[in-house]
């Protein structure tokens, strides 16, 4: 069976199937990032590939570029709870690119690295067809760390920031459509953030979490999933930016595309018991961070969304896949 068959999911699990359990691994393959235990230190590591093809539009700047590969890398530290120390990149770069480009490339990553408080340790360069930027995260678990696993039924689901953003930015360079929020959009497209802070003040909270890049569908079904549970989300919940609504109109596609499974937007879906959710929520406050807003809750099994017209019913797992190239 060809990797278009099979998908992105499933290469991962045929991957572990394969290569077993990690001894050094004290949470191996299969969530965010890997948590490594050294003595009495848990290391937390992740890795991410972006390349020119696929997550470089031609409006990216190299400066966007360098960013965008750095935040990618993070939110997955960012999922866990862990403090990012370092980054290492190993940069595909095609011989005739020229010079300022690596520079301005460099800019963008060494400035997304000091909005994080982190640094660049080493990598590797390689000859390549086509611009890859292939980054490792190093963090650490200094007070536990988040796992995609541990929503109970009963638990409030909750998300950071807004959704459909980023997605609305695509379609704005896509469809080439014009909106009185298109920059706001091609922000969120094109220079996300990682939600780092966030997940680090969601410890001692939260009891599930997972970053929702490939989209809100396939995280709330994968959160549940690894948890045994089901969810319940709300559709009139969902925080969205304004003008949303018109860009997926003008698009030509159901608003639900946008919120629901074009991914792009670097927030947290989380699960929080009801009683803790009152502290978490003035611990965000305190601190400045990103809204929390409830979306829904866990359930004993089903993925369910409740419409705005109370119709409820079955949410597809539906996302982001790598090698189907669909969504």
């Amino acid at each position: 069976m060809r990797l278009s068959e099979l998908g992105e999911r499933r290469v991962i699990e045929l991957l572990a199937e394969v290569l077993g359990e990690c001894g050094a691994a004290e949470l191996g393959i299969g969530d965010d990032a890997a948590v490594l235990r050294l003595k009495d230190t848990r290391v937390v590591v992740s890795c991410d590939l972006v390349r020119e093809s696929t997550h470089m539009p031609r409006e990216m700047t190299p400066e966007q570029a360098g960013s965008y590969a750095v935040n990618v890398n993070l939110s997955d530290l960012a999922a866990m709870g862990a403090k990012p120390v370092a980054l290492l990149f190993s940069l595909g770069l095609p011989a005739d690119r020229e010079e300022e480009y690596v520079r301005r490339l460099a800019r963008g990553i060494r400035h997304a690295c000091d909005a994080h408080g982190v640094c660049v340790a080493g990598g590797d360069t390689k000859e390549a067809g086509e611009v890859i930027i292939s980054g490792f995260a190093l963090g650490m678990a200094e007070g536990g760390y988040l796992t995609r696993s541990g929503a109970k039924p009963g638990e409030v689901l909750c998300i950071t920031g807004e959704l459909g953003s980023a997605a609305a930015g695509f379609y704005c360079l896509t469809r080439g459509i014009e909106h009185p929020e298109r920059e706001e959009f091609l922000r969120a497209a094109l220079e996300p953030r990682a939600k780092v802070r966030e997940g680090m003040a969601l410890l001692g909270y939260a009891s599930a979490c997972i970053d929702v890049s490939d989209g809100l569908a396939w995280s709330l079904h994968e959160l549940a999933r690894r948890s045994g549970a089901g969810f319940e989300v709300y559709e009139e919940r969902l925080p969205r930016s304004r003008g949303i609504a018109e860009v997926a109109a003008l698009a030509g596609v159901p608003e639900e595309e946008l919120l629901f499974h074009k991914g792009g937007d670097f927030e947290l879906l989380f699960s929080v018991s009801q009683e803790a959710l009152p502290a978490l929520k003035e611990e965000f406050k305190r601190r400045g961070l990103a809204q929390v807003t409830e979306i829904g809750r866990v359930v004993e099994k089903g993925g369910w969304l409740i419409t705005e017209g109370g119709e409820r019913r079955r949410l597809p797992a539906r996302g982001y896949e790598a090698f189907k190239s669909r969504f």
